[in-house]
C-alpha cells in the first residue's frame, strides 16, 4: 500500500507525491493541477474514441483540391496528401481521371507537365507497337485463314465498325496509328518519329510465346463478351470498347508470360477503361496495378491472402473463427472473389469504384507512419482510461494485414450473428454470397476502420503496471 503522502511545492504548481511502500526510493507525481485540464474520464474517452481517419465522412477529392496539390510546372509535390484525400473520401468523378493516372503509375508524382507530354506519346507507340506486333506474328503463323480463325478478331466484334483502329498492309505487318502532329514544330516531330523508331524497337525485342498467345486468346474471348455488359460503357452488340479490352488483355498476356491471362483479369481492366477511357493509358495503369497483384492470380498467392484473412478474424473475433473451423470453412475461401476482384461484384458498379481507389491509397497500412501515430494516440488513450496505472507499449504488428483484409473482417461481422446460427458451409457460403449488393458501403467501410484501430489498440500491451 502506499503510505504516507506529502505537498512538494516547486514555486508553481503543487504536486501530490506519495511515497512507495515497497521502494522508498521511488515516489508517485500526480497530474498538476494546472494540467488536469487535460484528462478525460473514461467516459469521455469512449465517447470520443472514433477514428480519426475517416473513410466515409469526409467529402471526395476534387478538382480544386487536387490543382492545389500540383506546383507551377505541374508536379503533384505530395504524395502522401493525395493518398490521404483519396482513403478518407474517394475521389469525384470529374478528377478521378487525372488521380488515377498518378495512383496507378502512368505518371510518376514529381513529373512535370512537359515531362507528361514526351511519356504520353512514348506510352502511345510503344502500347501501338507491343499490339502490332502478336497480331503480325498471328496472322503470318496463320495464313489463308479468316482473322476470326486466326485470333486477330472474334465473332462478337462488328469487323464492319469504323472503331478498328489498324489495318493490315499486303505484306501483313501492321500499322500503327499516328499521333495528331498538327501544329507542332518540324523538331517535335523528329521526336516523335525517334520515339516511334524507340517503340519498335523496344516491342522487336520482347520475347513472344504463340502457343501461349492463343491459349489466352482461347480464354479472353468467352470472357469479354459477358463484361460488365449491364453498363453503359459496354451495353450493345458490336461495342467498340469490347475491342479495346480484348486488345488490351492479349497484349498483356503476350508480354507478361509470368502470369499470363486468367480470369477476372477482364474486370479489373474494365474498371480502367472505364476511368480512363483511353486504351493507351488503361493497359499501362492495368500493367501497373498487375505488377503488384499479380501473385494473387497464382494458387500460392491466393492461398497466402486468404490465410492472412483466416489469422486477422482469429485474432480479433475468435468465436466467429471457431464456429467458422467447426463448419470447415475457416479456409475462407469465399473471400477468394472479394480480393481478387477489389470487392467489385459485391457493392454497385460505381460504388466498388470508390472502394478500389480507397484500397488502391495505400495510405492507412500497418506499416504507415500514420497508423504509428494511431498507435500513439491509442496508448495515450489507454494510459488515460486506467487513470495512469498502467504504462504501454506497442507489441509487434503485422504488417501483412493490408485495409483490404480488415474490409474482409468488416464484411464478415456485418452477418456476425447469421453466420453463428449457420449450421453447416453450405449455409455459410450461402449467407456470404447473399451478401452481393444488399451492404451499405458506408457501413462497411466504418466498420472496417474500427476494427483497424482495434487491431491497433490490441497491439498495445500492458508492459508494466503499478501494484499497491
Amino acid at each position: 500500500m502506499f503510505e504516507s503522502m506529502a505537498f512538494r511545492n516547486d514555486g508553481e504548481d503543487t504536486v501530490l507525491t506519495r511515497s512507495c511502500s515497497y521502494d522508498s526510493s521511488y515516489e508517485m507525481v500526480d497530474t498538476p493541477p494546472a494540467l488536469r485540464g487535460l484528462e478525460a474520464t473514461k467516459e469521455e474517452t469512449e465517447e470520443n474514441e472514433g477514428p480519426s481517419q475517416s473513410v466515409c465522412c469526409q467529402p471526395p477529392l476534387d478538382m480544386t483540391t487536387f490543382q492545389s496539390m500540383l506546383d507551377p510546372d505541374g508536379r503533384l509535390v505530395n504524395e502522401h496528401a493525395l493518398r490521404k484525400a483519396v482513403f478518407r473520401g474517394g475521389v469525384d468523378p470529374t478528377v478521378r481521371k487525372d488521380t488515377w493516372q498518378f495512383m496507378f503509375g502512368l505518371y510518376p508524382f514529381l513529373s512535370t507537365a512537359r515531362e507528361r507530354e514526351v511519356m504520353s506519346a512514348e506510352h502511345h507507340f510503344k502500347y501501338h507497337q507491343l499490339k502490332a506486333r502478336w497480331k503480325t506474328l498471328l496472322t503470318m503463323s496463320s495464313l489463308g485463314r479468316t482473322e476470326q480463325e486466326q485470333g486477330v478478331s472474334a465473332e462478337y466484334l462488328d469487323d464492319d465498325l469504323d472503331f478498328r483502329v489498324e489495318s493490315f498492309t499486303d505484306d501483313a505487318d501492321m500499322k500503327v496509328p499516328a499521333m495528331d502532329t498538327t501544329n507542332i514544330s518540324d523538331e517535335t516531330q523528329q521526336q516523335l518519329q525517334f520515339l516511334e523508331i524507340q517503340a519498335q524497337v523496344f516491342a522487336g525485342r520482347q520475347p513472344i510465346n504463340m502457343k501461349d498467345i492463343r491459349k489466352a486468346v482461347r480464354i479472353i474471348d468467352k470472357d469479354v463478351p459477358r463484361t460488365d455488359r449491364g453498363h453503359e460503357y459496354f451495353k450493345g452488340s458490336g461495342n467498340p470498347h469490347l475491342s479495346i479490352l480484348r486488345n488490351i488483355l492479349i497484349t498483356f498476356a503476350a508480354f507478361h508470360p509470368k502470369v499470363g491471362y486468367a480470369q477476372g483479369m477482364n474486370d479489373i481492366l474494365s474498371r480502367f477503361l472505364v476511368v480512363l477511357d483511353s486504351e493507351v493509358a488503361a493497359f499501362w495503369c492495368f500493367s501497373s496495378y498487375m505488377e503488384t497483384i499479380q501473385t494473387d492470380f497464382m494458387e500460392e498467392g491466393m492461398l497466402r491472402k486468404l490465410t492472412l484473412v483466416k489469422q486477422l478474424l482469429k485474432e480479433l473475433d475468435t468465436v466467429l473463427y471457431n464456429h467458422l473451423e467447426q463448419c470447415d470453412v475457416a479456409d475462407m475461401t469465399f473471400c477468394h472473389r472479394w480480393l481478387l476482384l477489389g470487392f467489385k461484384r459485391e457493392f454497385p458498379f460505381d460504388e466498388a469504384l470508390r472502394l478500389f481507389e480507397i484500397i488502391s491509397s495505400h495510405h492507412m497500412e500497418l506499416s504507415t507512419l500514420d497508423v504509428e501515430r494511431v498507435r500513439d494516440q491509442e496508448r495515450a488513450r489507454d494510459f488515460l482510461r486506467e487513470g495512469g496505472q498502467n504504462r504501454v507499449v506497442g507489441a509487434p504488428l503485422n504488417t501483412d494485414f493490408t485495409f483490404e483484409l480488415f474490409v474482409c473482417v468488416a464484411m464478415l461481422q456485418n452477418i456476425r450473428q447469421q453466420l453463428l446460427n449457420c449450421r453447416d458451409g453450405t449455409e455459410i457460403f450461402q449467407s456470404v454470397s447473399g451478401l452481393s449488393g444488399k451492404m451499405d458501403l458506408a457501413h462497411i467501410l466504418r466498420k472496417a476502420e474500427t476494427i483497424f484501430m482495434s487491431y491497433c489498440r490490441k497491439s498495445v500491451i500492458d508492459c508494466f503496471q503499478i501494484v499497491e
